[in-house]
């Protein structure tokens, strides 16, 4: 498969058998980085999704390179926003003290 850029799309596995995959991202900038630490905030929540505080923390950092879509809009614009905040102000995100930069790109729309 191949997505174009800004093309919302999402990775799962259907069935009961482990899901094993290969493919490349161009640029790959912070994806690995992103995913890794999404998938392990979910093995620490114990659960389906991101721990809460991890991903608003996570989306507003990478906000120029990812967007959650399967979270509902307000979500990510009101709640997260609040949420990251928050998590920095308790502490919550010390573990991300040494995550790489994002990549700042123009957004489409934005006359750049």
């Amino acid at each position: 498969m191949t997505f174009a850029p800004g093309v919302a799309h999402r990775f799962w596995n259907a069935g009961e058998d482990e899901l094993v995959g290969s493919g490349y991202i161009r640029p790959p900038d912070n994806i690995e980085y992103f995913l890794t630490e999404i998938y392990a905030s979910m093995r620490r929540s114990g659960g389906e999704r991101p721990g809460f505080f991890d991903a608003a923390h996570l989306s507003q950092r990478y906000r120029s390179e990812f967007e959650m879509v399967a979270v509902p809009a307000p979500v990510r614009w009101l709640v997260f926003p609040v949420l990251a905040a928050a998590g920095r102000l308790l502490g919550l995100h010390r573990r991300f003290a040494d995550a790489p930069a994002p990549v700042r790109r123009p957004r489409p729309g934005n006359g750049v």
